[in-house]
C-alpha cells in the first residue's frame, strides 16, 4: 500500500493505493492518527486506487471514526465494488460519521470550493 497526502479544498486527504490488509493497515492507522493529533476532525480518504481491503483495514477505519466521538467525519471517496461491499458489511458506510462520495469532485463540493468557469 502507498499513501499520499493531498488536499480537497482545505480538507486533508489521504490518497491510498494498493492493498489495505493486515500487513499494511498500520501505515493507514498512523496516517489517520496524525490527522487526529493535528486536530483535523474531517478527513477524506481516496480509495479509487485501492485494489483490496480486508477486515483489518476496515477495523482501522472503524476505530478512527469512533475516536472522533461524534465531532467530525470521514469522507470515503470512490471505493471499488469489493471494497465498498466490505465497508458496507462492516457498517462503516452507513455510520453517521462517515460520508461516501463517488468522485473527488463530489467530495470537493462539500468543502465549499468552487470550480472556475
Amino acid at each position: 500500500m502507498e499513501l499520499k497526502d493531498a488536499l480537497l479544498g482545505d480538507v486533508p486527504t489521504i490518497v491510498a493505493s494498493g492493498s489495505v490488509d493486515e500487513s499494511t493497515c498500520g501505515v493507514l492507522e498512523t496516517a489517520l492518527r496524525e490527522r487526529l493529533e493535528a486536530r483535523y476532525n474531517i478527513v477524506f480518504l481516496e480509495l479509487s486506487e485501492v485494489t483490496f481491503m480486508d477486515t483489518a483495514g476496515a477495523s482501522v477505519l472503524t476505530a478512527w471514526v469512533q475516536s472522533l466521538g461524534g465531532k467530525g467525519w470521514l469522507g470515503i471517496i470512490a471505493p471499488n465494488a469489493s471494497v465498498r461491499r466490505l465497508l458496507e458489511d462492516e457498517k462503516i458506510i452507513g455510520h453517521p460519521n462517515v460520508r461516501l462520495f463517488e468522485t473527488a469532485h463530489e467530495a470537493r463540493m462539500v468543502t465549499g470550493e468552487r470550480q472556475s468557469t
